[in-house]
């Protein structure tokens, strides 16, 4: 099973349903609306905001979280909404102005290859999106990051009925870029199953997110530290963008 395959099965138990980020979003919708989640995952939130009465389109690069979307809501733990097996990059076979808001976080948009990708995936999430609307943005904060040569995300453990389950993730700095190691480790009955893979990020910071807001005429973004709405500082272990539409 490949380290995908894996993720996708605990992914819920690693990354679990977020209220405050499920307020954070409801607060800039109107009381209906549709919403656009990309590189949804395993569709906690999509899932949240459908059962809020939203219409959700939920999308993803990787099969593997699309099927187990999917599967949830074959089996009644996830209301039906619409998802999509889809890159991020190809928004524009999805109809312009049309959600009320586009959402892509959980650290997504730092897996593209440079910042004009970056910038070109923005640019089409943004134009989604129906005068008014709200493009939501959020990534782990690489300003910190960088600042401070964080080898080490916080380790995440969770007890299983199966096991004990234990994510580490490592941050080894290069000139372009980070290469993130992920581990899965799955303890029972004595016996270790380990899962691996690594991928090479690109550590957006602060300012090259306000520099492509700037270049290509996009209103200036508010920026926080967290769903909690705390003010965002170069400390702060997020980044938090909120784009508004002008009507």
């Amino acid at each position: 099973m490949s380290f995908y395959e894996t993720l996708s099965r605990y992914y819920d138990d690693i990354f679990p349903y977020s209220p405050d980020q499920q307020r954070f979003v409801e607060q800039y919708m109107p009381h209906y609306g549709r919403i656009l989640d990309v590189a949804a995952g395993t569709g906690n939130l999509a899932a949240a905001l459908s059962g809020s009465g939203y219409q959700v389109t939920a999308l993803d690069v990787d099969p593997s979280m699309v099927q187990r979307i999917r599967a949830k809501q074959q089996a009644g733990e996830a209301p039906s909404f619409e998802t999509l097996l889809m890159d991020m990059r190809g928004l524009d076979r999805l109809p312009a102005e049309y959600y009320h808001a586009v959402l892509c976080v959980g650290n997504s948009l730092v897996h593209l290859n440079d910042l004009t990708e970056i910038a070109e995936s923005v640019i089409q999430m943004y134009d989604r999106l129906v005068p008014g609307g709200t493009l939501i943005l959020q990534n782990v904060n690489y300003d910190r990051i960088l600042r401070d040569r964080v080898k080490e995300l916080p380790v995440i453990e969770r007890s299983l009925a199966e096991g004990t389950l234990t994510f580490r993730r490592f941050y080894e700095l290069e000139e372009d870029g980070i290469l993130f190691q992920g581990r899965l480790t799955l303890d029972k009955d004595g016996a270790q199953e380990v899962y691996e893979n690594s991928v090479r990020l690109l550590p957006m910071q602060s300012e090259e997110l306000l520099h492509i807001a700037e270049q290509y005429g996009l209103p200036v973004p508010e920026l926080y530290g967290g769903y909690k709405q705390e003010p965002y500082q170069t400390g702060s272990t997020a980044l938090v963008a909120v784009f508004r539409k002008p009507e």
